[in-house]
C-alpha cells in the first residue's frame, strides 16, 4: 500500500463507523442481542480511537476527516441513546441533553466555519467525554433498568455532557477563535 493510499485509512475507518450505526440499531432493537450490540458499539469506538491516532501520528488529517469523524461519533452516540430510550423512557432526559449539547456544538461549528473559515478539530476533553460516554452507556446497554447504579451513572453522564459543552464554548469558541455571543459594551 502506497503512502498516498495510507493517508485515507482514518477516513475509511470513519466510514466503517458510519456503517456500524444501522448494524447497532438492528442488533439492539431487532435481534435484541445486547451483548452483540455492545460488541458493535465497542468496535465503532475502537475505530474512533484508531483513526484519530493514525491521523495525528502520521499527519493524515484531512478536511473530510474533520467532518466524517465527529459525524460518525455523533450518529453512533445518538443511535445508542435513542435505542436505550425506546427500551426504557428513563433515558429520555439523557437523550434530550445529548441532543441539546450536540445541536449547540453543531451550530457553534457552523458559526466557526462561516466566521473563521476553519473546522474545529477534536480536543482532549471531547475525547474524554466520548470515553466516559462509552463506559457509562456500555453499562446501560447491558442493564437498562432504573437501578440506583444507572441513576448515578446517568447523573455523571449528564455532568460530563454539560462540562464538555461548556469547555467547548470557553476553550474553542471563545478561546481559540475569540468569538463572543454578545459584543462588549464600549
Amino acid at each position: 500500500m502506497t503512502n498516498r493510499m495510507k493517508k485515507h485509512i482514518p477516513n475509511i475507518l470513519s466510514i466503517i463507523r458510519l456503517a456500524l450505526v444501522p448494524g447497532f440499531i438492528y442488533v439492539f432493537l431487532g435481534l435484541q442481542e445486547r451483548s452483540w450490540a455492545l460488541f458493535i458499539f465497542a468496535l465503532a469506538s475502537a475505530t474512533d480511537i484508531l483513526d484519530g491516532y493514525l491521523a495525528r501520528k502520521n499527519g493524515w488529517i484531512s478536511q473530510a476527516g474533520k467532518v466524517l469523524d465527529p459525524l460518525a461519533d455523533k450518529l453512533m452516540q445518538a443511535a445508542v441513546i435513542i435505542c436505550l430510550t425506546i427500551k426504557n423512557i428513563f433515558f429520555v432526559w439523557i437523550a434530550a441533553l445529548l441532543l441539546i449539547k450536540d445541536t449547540a456544538m453543531l451550530i457553534g461549528s457552523l458559526f466557526i466555519i462561516r466566521r473563521k473559515h476553519d473546522i474545529a478539530v477534536s480536543n482532549w476533553y471531547g475525547k474524554a467525554a466520548t470515553v466516559i460516554f462509552f463506559c457509562i452507556t456500555a453499562v446501560f446497554i447491558l442493564n437498562d433498568s432504573n437501578t440506583t447504579l444507572n441513576i448515578v451513572l446517568g447523573v455523571i453522564l449528564a455532568i460530563v455532557l454539560v462540562a464538555a459543552l461548556l469547555l467547548y464554548y470557553f476553550k474553542v469558541f471563545r478561546g481559540r477563535y475569540g468569538i463572543r455571543l454578545r459584543k462588549k459594551d464600549e
